[in-house]
């Protein structure tokens, strides 16, 4: 009796601790932007790919801000585990990891092949492995086109045409010192003011990629939009360390996986994107010219100098020469 007794609560342990190890679980995944914009395609394209896999994790995309509107909240929830995982840009990021400010320098990135080789190797993965040391686990990059320039005057195609411009920029004295010293007026606003500033010709002019000038009718106030190319800052997808320590080894295994394909998906996915977006700014009647890009990469060279004696040169010269 006592062995049958054994036995029994033996079995019973045994099946609580498979059913244990194959519990399934959430992770949820934030984001600020709306559940079309390219970045929560991409997304949920991981989400389903890892889902299909049933190793007992399943993504889940909260798009549109449901887990609060500020990436910077997001950051500071993944550090406390109360946000699972998040995709946020690297401005606020810089705000926790200072190297990341690097990234937001104008004129980093030569192309999108400079780009997927400064992110998908040695330098990309060092700076994910930053964000070990402030409780996160750092998994892709993400694109989102070049950042350019947009007004209802005139075409810019050299830094003498910026002058007398006032161009809104985010509150970042990165990115106004940069559009002063490409020989414009910064004027640092609120994103959600500026279609109203432009219509009432209280600004002339605003920097975006494509995609953010189509989907936020900026093409209704501005004529002329200038591929000026000055900012491309990568965005990133982060775990928090306590969500990535609480999966098995399997399970990191696999999602680093579809990490590493979901970045590349994404980028390409960001080319077809910009690649439409112009397109249709077209035929939205914006007239598009590209500017004098090496002289505007001239022009803001000074720019550099602060990061370089804060940072060094050395990270700054070896994305800049990545080959």
């Amino acid at each position: 009796m006592k062995k049958i007794i054994t036995f029994v609560v033996s079995f019973i342990l045994t099946l609580t601790l498979f059913n244990f190890s194959y519990a399934e679980t959430t992770i949820r995944i934030a984001s600020v932007s709306g559940p079309s914009h390219h970045h929560n395609v991409a997304l949920n394209w991981f989400a389903d790919k890892v889902n299909k896999q049933k190793i007992g994790v399943t993504f889940k995309v909260m798009a549109g801000g449901q887990l609060g509107k500020s990436e910077r909240a997001y950051i500071e929830g993944m550090q406390q585990g109360s946000i699972q995982m998040a995709q946020v840009s690297t401005g606020p990021m810089a705000g926790f990891v200072g190297e990341f400010d690097i990234f937001s320098l104008p004129y980093m990135f030569r192309d999108t092949n400079h780009f997927k080789k400064v992110l998908g190797g040695p330098i990309g993965d060092k700076f994910l492995a930053m964000l070990d040391a402030k409780d996160m686990h750092g998994l892709a990059w993400f694109d989102n086109g070049y950042r350019n320039m947009f007004n209802g005057k005139k075409p810019i195609n050299e830094p003498s045409d910026m002058a007398g411009l006032k161009i809104r920029v985010m509150k970042s004295p990165l990115m106004v010192n940069t559009v002063n010293a490409m020989g414009g007026s910064a004027t640092p606003m609120a994103y959600g003011e500026l279609y109203s500033a432009l219509k009432q010709g209280v600004l002339d002019g605003g920097e975006n990629a494509a995609g953010n000038v189509l989907n936020d009718k900026f093409f209704e106030v501005s004529k002329y939009y200038s591929i000026t190319q000055h900012f491309r800052p990568p965005g990133v997808v982060v775990m928090s360390k306590k969500t990535w320590n609480s999966l098995s080894g399997d399970q990191q295994k696999a999602i680093t996986k579809a990490a590493a394909q979901l970045q590349k998906y994404e980028i390409d996915l960001t080319t077809k994107v910009v690649k439409k977006a112009m397109k249709d700014l077209k035929g939205k009647g914006m007239v598009i010219n590209t500017a004098n890009v090496p002289a505007f990469a001239a022009a803001v060279k000074p720019v550099y100098k602060s990061y370089s004696d804060k940072y060094g040169s050395g990270m700054i010269d070896a994305i800049l020469n990545t080959k």
